[in-house]
């Protein structure tokens, strides 16, 4: 999602300046505050993975194991590290150039995709080898449509990378805000799958465990979706002059 980490380094030029090829050069603006949602989503993140990697492998390891834990890992940690890494204000990449934010948030994301993709060919392994249904309840529902939309988005990606190189068939603004928004619907099925994990028949844990859980990864996906999606709201109010 590269939408939030270009205009956020490039406030101070103009219209034209903003689609240059150099306007993905610019110093990072040091003067932003850090981004303390980012830092909230990454608490709930690694606490959620603690407690999921503790239920998975604390009786025994079996191959059903790796799969909550790999999903969690990629779309708790790795996916918000991608989305972060374009929010101004971030702690870990507030530093960086542009240029070395974008090509930060694409690796991550592959590295999201390699993960989620080997949870996805584990959970449908495990089936196959217990003589189990495949996607018949919500959470794998989800869990494919989220699988899908996923590989689609980073396909889409593509076309956000090389936004300038297609400005002839689509402006690079309108490029990128159809990827962020995209990459947020996808991300919160993602999570969606995840919060239904919690009450399907894996999940036999106590009420107040399955309660925090959802909080953490209720407050997780807010505080990494709430800035992407009011900069989407404000971009597509400027360029549809949408009066205050």
């Amino acid at each position: 999602m590269e939408l939030g980490g270009e205009e956020a380094g490039s406030g101070d030029m103009g219209s034209s300046d903003r689609k240059s090829e150099t306007a993905r050069l610019v110093a990072p603006n040091t003067d932003t505050s850090p981004s303390y949602l980012n830092l909230i989503s990454n608490i709930c993140g690694v606490v959620f993975l603690g407690i999921i990697m503790y239920t998975c492998f604390k009786d025994d390891v079996t191959l059903f194991s790796f799969h909550p834990t790999l999903m969690t890992l990629g779309w708790m940690m790795f996916m918000t590290s991608a989305m972060h890494a374009l929010t101004p204000g971030d702690l870990a990449t507030g530093w960086m150039p542009i240029r070395l934010r974008s090509a930060r948030h694409w690796i991550l994301q592959v590295i999201t995709g390699t993960l989620v993709l080997t949870g996805f060919i584990i959970i449908v392994t495990n089936k196959f080898l217990h003589d189990k249904p495949h996607f018949a309840s919500y959470h794998g529902k989800f869990g494919l449509a989220s699988f899908i939309f996923m590989l689609l988005t980073m396909l889409g990606g593509l076309g956000a990378l090389n936004s300038l190189k297609l400005k002839n068939y689509l402006p690079p603004i309108y490029t990128k805000l159809i990827h962020t928004s995209a990459g947020l619907l996808t991300f919160c099925l993602g999570v969606t799958t995840i919060l239904l994990g919690l009450f399907s028949n894996w999940w036999k844990y106590p009420e107040w465990m399955t309660v925090l859980c959802f909080i953490l990864v209720l407050v997780s996906m807010i505080a990494t979706t709430l800035r992407p999606i009011l900069k989407i709201y404000i971009r597509l109010r400027e360029r549809l002059d949408i009066p205050n």
